[in-house]
């Protein structure tokens, strides 16, 4: 983390990776909301008819812009 710190020399570096974390943390939130509902981890072979099937690229909008 400090050296990611020390490798910020404006507020768009910051924004960046404010903006990084954001998305890493939303795709991480999303990953376990699905293996919460799905009731098995990604990767994993299901026992039950619902299966994961992919996924699609998605944008969020945020205050940071769009993830």
């Amino acid at each position: 983390a400090e050296q990611m710190a020390g490798s910020m020399k404006s507020f768009d570096d910051i924004k960046d990776f404010q903006k990084q974390l954001m998305q890493s943390f939303i795709d991480t939130a999303l990953e376990a909301e699905m293996e919460d509902h799905l009731g098995y981890p990604k990767h994993e072979k299901a026992d039950k008819p619902n299966k994961r099937n992919g996924h699609t690229k998605k944008t969020v909008r945020s205050d940071t812009g769009d993830l």
